[in-house]
């Protein structure tokens, strides 16, 4: 009897219409998304009661209330990671005929985008649903290597049943979407590449979760509550001069930007207006080269600006539902 593989697994994916409604199967009406790692899975507690009977028998096992959660890594694909922002920020602005340019802010009420996944495991024919998926935080490290650019998303949904069969056999797949490689990024403080900076790490939450205090006569969550966004990532540099020690010390507010491009139709930015960095020294540690290392943290935006935009430039023209 052959055994599960990862590589024979596939990633459906389909906009929901409303919580607790998974969407039907359908061909076509999904899209087959690349990803590295999928950890989004059910869990379910189990107790004892602990009614007294005279003896010590432990009481009957009692199942409590089932989650969906957990995080999956996917290649920032030009053209498919528009799909996964697009779950978390809402869907983008649109202009162009082709090339395309999305811009995706997050907005100050957000809209709650839901899916249904289906998880299809080709090996062994065995299937699974997920309903009601909210995408609640992204996360993203950037530095010079010969590796693949990778985004990690974090996800929390209703509820998972195994299904008879895979929800669509004949998925639509995002092409040709090609996906930067580490070295490709670029990063600029105030509109200006800066130099002998080694990694850049950023992580945004929506602070949704499940709700699983409001009774709905169910184990499972009652509905998607919404959060407040938070933006907080990590600077790491050489040392050369008094730049971010500076700006650190100073408490000066400053405009970072993340770009990875490709070719005048392929690329992605990612924009913070207005950000700061936590105070810190500079160590020195042996005999080798001095780094310094930063955490920043944004600020609540102007009025008329953006807490964040990601400006995504590639041949996708929509990012509606498939079919």
């Amino acid at each position: 009897m052959p055994n599960a593989r990862g590589d024979q697994a596939k990633l459906l994916s389909r906009r929901q219409s409303a919580f607790g409604a998974a969407e039907s199967a359908a061909d076509g009406a999904y899209y087959a998304l690349p990803f590295y790692d999928y950890n989004v899975t059910p869990s379910g507690e189990l107790a004892n009661d602990e009614a007294i009977y005279g003896d010590a028998f432990p009481g009957d096992v009692v199942q409590g209330l089932r989650n969906l959660a957990g995080t999956m890594e996917v290649p920032m694909g030009m053209d498919s990671i528009g799909w996964h922002l697009a779950q978390l920020l809402g869907l983008p602005s649109t202009s162009g005929t082709g090339p395309y340019v999305h811009s995706f802010t997050a907005a100050a009420q957000p809209a709650i985008l839901l899916a249904t996944h289906g998880i299809t495991h080709n090996g062994v024919a065995q299937h699974f649903t997920q309903d009601s998926l909210a995408t609640t935080g992204m996360e993203i490290q950037a530095q010079k290597n010969g590796t693949r650019q990778r985004v990690s998303f974090n996800v929390t949904g209703r509820e998972e049943v195994r299904a008879g069969a895979t929800l669509d056999s004949t998925p639509v797949e995002y092409a040709a979407d090609p996906v930067p490689v580490g070295f490709q990024a670029a990063l600029s403080l105030d509109g200006s590449e800066v130099g002998g900076v080694t990694q850049v790490g950023l992580t945004l939450n929506s602070g949704r979760e499940a709700d699983q205090e409001a009774m709905n006569s169910a184990a499972t969550a009652a509905e998607i509550s919404p959060g407040v966004w938070d933006l907080n990532g990590t600077l790491n540099a050489r040392f050369r001069d008094a730049q971010f020690y500076d700006l650190a010390s100073n408490g000066t507010a400053f405009a970072l930007s993340l770009r990875w491009q490709l070719s005048a139709s392929y690329s992605l930015a990612i924009s913070v207006p207005s950000l700061m960095l936590e105070r810190n020294g500079v160590p020195v540690s042996g005999r080798g080269i001095i780094s310094q290392s930063f955490n920043w943290r944004v600020n609540r935006p102007a009025p008329g600006a953006e807490l964040m935009e990601i400006t995504l430039t590639n041949a996708t023209a929509t990012y509606a539902n498939a079919g």
